[in-house]
């Protein structure tokens, strides 16, 4: 067990199979996503269409020869992934203090149906819930917040906080329009007032993820397309930095989830180049360069990144939070402690304590 607090910034939970059945509307109760056994694995199904397999969103404890798309259950993949009390006992055998969690049905933002897209992220938001009152103190809540309909995003926002969550989720890629369109300014107020910071997590209302359903005999795709899914952090938070939010909306925190860091120095410096010559022509109502504003304002969690480590000076050590990323495919779960010795190689002390635990302690309030 180590000496200091570590803190995953970015886990996730594989939702039980009534979390929808049970949480929804009576009268929506026949639309609620379901889970379905198929050719031996488990997908959820939503009104007729597969929106998710069970496979690589719940591989934790696995070989890496043994990963899979799909084919997996609930009874394959572990207990902790669902059950709120399993999972305290994998971060036991982890040497996890503290967990951030974020859902696998990333589907919900999706959803065409407004009235069932806002009556599934309701049921989640209440899942979530109970699940973290299991221990408030190790299981933090992130609150799934719709982006199709701001005004009911910003009332969702507002119970969220009410049932407890640390932080809100929303779609890197709204169908109402880039981040950066001023339709969603109530929503960044809500979130500075309610002091919860705004979440873009990898690949959040990506349409191009849909490649792992419908293109998987095109060689080499699915693992390119692994590979580039950080590209999408780096628009969301292209169109927050040059859109001004930081300079609207000073006390909200952004949080980049799963992208990793090692883009992150370049991404600054080119953005700070293009504010330089561009800024004129274009009106660009920015009183400082954009790296600026992500230093005073933006988080980002990495799992392994030794590039991104070796250049932490140009991201800033204080907006750096590691995580685990159970149970996805890229977990470091049950050897994070080793893991976290390997990429954090000659890290002094003071900063490897902030990026494991300590900046998210601040971030989301914890004791």
């Amino acid at each position: 067990m180590s000496a200091y607090r570590i803190i995953s910034a970015d886990d996730h939970v594989q939702e039980p199979k009534d979390t929808w059945e049970k949480r929804v509307p009576s009268k929506l109760r026949d639309r609620a996503p379901r889970v379905v056994n198929v050719d031996g694995g488990d997908v959820w199904m939503l009104e007729g269409q597969v929106v998710m397999k069970m496979g690589m969103n719940a591989a934790a404890g696995k070989k890496f020869e043994d990963y899979k798309l799909e084919g997996e259950t609930y009874q394959t993949i572990r207990a902790g992934a669902f059950d709120p009390s399993e999972r305290l006992k994998d971060m036991d055998a982890d040497g996890i203090d503290g967990a951030v969690l974020f859902p696998n049905a990333f589907w919900a933002f999706m959803v065409q149906d407004f009235e069932l897209q806002l009556a599934c992220m309701r049921a989640y938001n209440d899942f979530l819930a109970e699940f973290c009152q299991t221990d408030p103190r190790r299981l933090i809540g992130i609150g799934l917040v719709p982006t199709d309909n701001v005004e009911e995003g910003v009332r969702e926002a507002q119970r969220v906080a009410k049932l407890g969550m640390r932080g809100l989720l929303v779609s890197s890629f709204p169908k109402a329009g880039p981040l950066s369109s001023e339709v969603f300014d109530p929503l960044w107020a809500a979130a500075q007032d309610l002091a919860l910071p705004v979440h873009l997590h990898l690949a959040v209302g990506d349409t191009r993820g849909q490649v792992f359903h419908n293109e998987r005999n095109v060689r080499g795709l699915l693992p390119g397309q692994i590979l580039i899914n950080s590209m999408g952090n780096m628009e969301a938070l292209a169109r927050l930095l040059f859109g001004g939010i930081g300079e609207l909306f000073p006390k909200l925190k952004i949080v980049s989830v799963e992208g990793n860091i090692g883009w992150i120095p370049y991404f600054l410096e080119r953005a700070d180049r293009i504010y330089q010559r561009h800024r004129f022509w274009s009106r660009l109502q920015l009183p400082m360069p954009p790296s600026e504003y992500f230093h005073r304002q933006v988080y980002a969690t990495f799992i392994e990144d030794r590039a991104g480590i070796r250049l932490r000076d140009l991201i800033g050590v204080d907006n750096l939070m590691w995580s685990s990323d159970y149970p996805h495919t890229d977990t470091t779960w049950p050897n994070s402690l080793k893991y976290i010795d390997e990429t954090m190689a000659g890290v002094p002390e003071d900063e490897r304590r902030r990026i494991v635990g300590g900046n998210a302690a601040r971030l989301y309030g914890l004791e």
